[in-house]
């Protein structure tokens, strides 16, 4: 949840602040670069070592988040956030004109990105093949029939396999990270626009009266990455259950 949320709101109390796991949250929180905002009473000093970080050419210490100690605060930032108040998007005296075309040189680069996004995929499922068909050729055409060869040449490709396509699951992450930035800024540009039609259509799939469950292309896409990550890592695990049970009987000069 953390890693899909846009804010990241804390509660600390003098007790919270000693419980581990809220200190590993914030600082997962903070590892994914989340805005956060923490409510704190004044007598709780134990959480500041994780919420401000010292600075080496400073004297003092950079807070790393908002902190409050009203209520009223935290509502207010969370209404602020909901309505895009953090982005400054339209300048003052603007020509509706100019912000269309805008829009449509903005709309563009979206579908660019899906369109890059579908060229990465064709190139990573390419690799995957590649591997895949180099290793089966090899130990088909080896003049060395042993075992032990074969499980070599299985174990020098699947490593590589593995890291590739985790490779390729930190690119789709990077591609629906832009993709949503995207989103947003295309709809906040429909606001001050006759119509709100990308709002519009990602309302009607998210209907939950609709027949049909709305999956985005990024859960589909995910799927292929990870089935050739459980592929190679079973390789590596019926390699390294075979090597063991080899032990005893393999000699080394």
């Amino acid at each position: 949840m953390l890693r899909i949320a846009d804010m990241v709101v804390y509660v600390v109390s003098e007790h919270s602040a000693e419980n581990p796991n809220v200190k590993w949250e914030i600082k997962k929180a903070m590892s994914y670069g989340k805005y956060m905002v923490c409510l704190k009473s004044s007598d709780v000093a134990k959480i500041d070592e994780i919420l401000c970080r010292q600075e080496i050419n400073a004297k003092g210490q950079t807070c790393l988040v908002d902190i409050v100690n009203r209520k009223d605060d935290i509502y207010s930032i969370i209404e602020n956030f909901n309505n895009d108040a953090y982005i400054e998007l339209i300048n003052k005296n603007f020509d509706v004109n100019i912000l269309l075309e805008q829009y449509k040189i903005f709309t563009e680069s979206a579908e660019s990105l899906v369109t890059r996004r579908q060229n990465m995929n064709g190139l990573y499922i390419s690799a995957n093949t590649a591997l895949i068909t180099i290793g089966a050729t090899v130990i088909a055409l080896s003049a060395d029939n042993s075992l032990i060869s074969k499980l070599g040449i299985i174990l020098a490709l699947s490593v590589p396999g593995i890291l590739l396509n985790i490779s390729w699951l930190k690119m789709l992450r990077s591609y629906y990270v832009n993709n949503r930035g995207k989103m947003k800024v295309i709809s906040m540009m429909e606001k001050h626009l006759a119509a709100s039609l990308y709002d519009a259509e990602w309302k009607a799939m998210k209907n939950k009266y609709s027949r049909e469950r709305y999956i985005s292309f990024t859960e589909s896409e995910k799927k292929l990455p990870f089935v050739f990550v459980v592929f190679y890592s079973i390789a590596d695990i019926v390699v390294g259950t075979i090597l063991l049970s080899m032990l005893p009987i393999l000699h080394f000069p």
